[in-house]
């Protein structure tokens, strides 16, 4: 098979474990080499490879590795990056490379679509008997939520130090805290409690992300769930808003006091949000034992909405209380389509509505089981 070349993760590579000595969790330069190895005997040996490298591996390779590593940086053989995915997706889009890594890229499918349509140009690799192979790396679609969730991620380990997946650290994420040094400028920004989460230092101590001084623990934050506003016709997302949990909230096109105008100039929505009703929807978040449970809630608007689930899709009634799942979405007139993100992990600015102008941004009563027949369906 001709092929263009390859664009190669090589922190990826030379972190698997998967790759001899089996089983050993340390980056090795060696392995990089049986990866070199291998495409050269599967595509030819003047087939060219292109090195992209985080930076932080120049730190975490053993004295040795660190002496090769600078051999092939005078030799101009590899380059480096703060975050090496960004650069080597784009060379492989630009010049039609193929892709040597493991990473599925979750959190960079928005930015680069065409993974999930090309997933025959990334290849991972497997070893047995004593022999490298380059194969598919088994890239297939994701939903817009594990994307979402995918980036919330990366900037909460790369930007606090903060890994969601650890027990200790969903601790931190899961309550507010104060700076109570007086010479910060943060805590004399936010006296009552920080803004945002702390960073954890290399003790794994929660300190300031301003001063660096130990932080105060306050009570649990809310849970709300956000959700992300795109053009149906285009898919481009142009809104997020959360709800929190306890909390109702309508979404229309025009000056709703407790709610969300999809219509304001603040959004810069296309035009074929005019097919939304001024009263349109009705979003509340409910306490579950699995996390905040949500329900949708047509109010009697002119175009309808549709739920789509399944791959089948379905108008709602109007007034029809309906549960909204993290595989669904709402269509809204036709126009617009309505879904949960995968964002779990919150500030107070992002539980925070946007500045809609006149739009809204009050929250309204949460919706009990006898209030649906109740609710005033009058023109939209």
């Amino acid at each position: 098979m001709r092929v263009a070349g390859a664009v190669v993760d090589v922190s990826n590579v030379c972190w698997s474990d998967a790759l001899p000595p089996a089983g050993r969790h340390f980056p090795l330069l060696e392995r990089l080499f049986l990866v070199r190895d291998a495409w050269h005997r599967q595509f030819g040996e003047h087939t060219s490879l292109t090195l992209v490298a985080d930076d932080s591996l120049r730190r975490q390779l053993g004295p040795t590795d660190q002496l090769r590593l600078r051999q092939l940086e005078r030799d101009r053989a590899i380059r480096f990056a703060p975050m090496a995915d960004p650069v080597l997706l784009a060379l492989a889009e630009e010049h039609g490379l193929h892709v040597i890594s493991r990473d599925q890229f979750t959190d960079l499918r928005n930015a680069f679509p065409w993974i999930q349509r090309s997933p025959g140009r990334f290849l991972s690799w497997s070893a047995g008997d004593g022999t490298v192979r380059l194969e598919p790396s088994g890239i297939r679609p994701i939903s817009p939520h594990a994307v979402s969730r995918a980036l919330e991620g990366k900037v909460l380990k790369f930007e606090q130090h903060l890994d969601h997946r650890d027990p200790a650290h969903r601790k931190v994420l899961g309550h507010h805290w104060r700076c109570e040094n007086p010479d910060c400028l943060k805590a004399r920004y936010w006296p009552d409690r920080l803004h945002d989460w702390p960073l954890l230092n290399r003790g794994g101590t929660p300190v300031c992300g301003g001063c660096h001084s130990a932080v105060r623990q306050l009570g649990p934050r809310t849970r709300p769930r956000s959700f992300v506003v795109a053009d149906l016709r285009t898919g481009e997302e142009y809104l997020r808003f959360p709800v929190g949990e306890g909390d109702a909230l309508e979404v229309g096109r025009g000056e709703l006091r407790h709610g969300i105008n999809l219509g304001s100039d603040a959004v810069n929505a296309p035009s074929e949000v005019d097919r939304v009703s001024r009263r349109h929807l009705m979003l509340s978040v409910q306490s579950g034992s699995g996390g905040p449970q949500v329900t949708a809630v047509d109010l009697d608007s002119a175009n309808g909405t549709v739920l789509e689930r399944g791959g089948t899709s379905r108008p709602l009634k109007p007034g029809e209380q309906q549960s909204f799942g993290v595989n669904d979405r709402l269509l809204l007139g036709g126009a617009v389509s309505i879904r949960l993100s995968g964002q779990r992990h919150f500030s107070d600015e992002q539980q925070a509505l946007p500045r809609l102008g006149t739009a809204g941004g009050g929250h309204t009563r949460l919706l009990g089981p006898g209030d649906i027949a109740a609710l005033d369906l009058g023109p939209n």
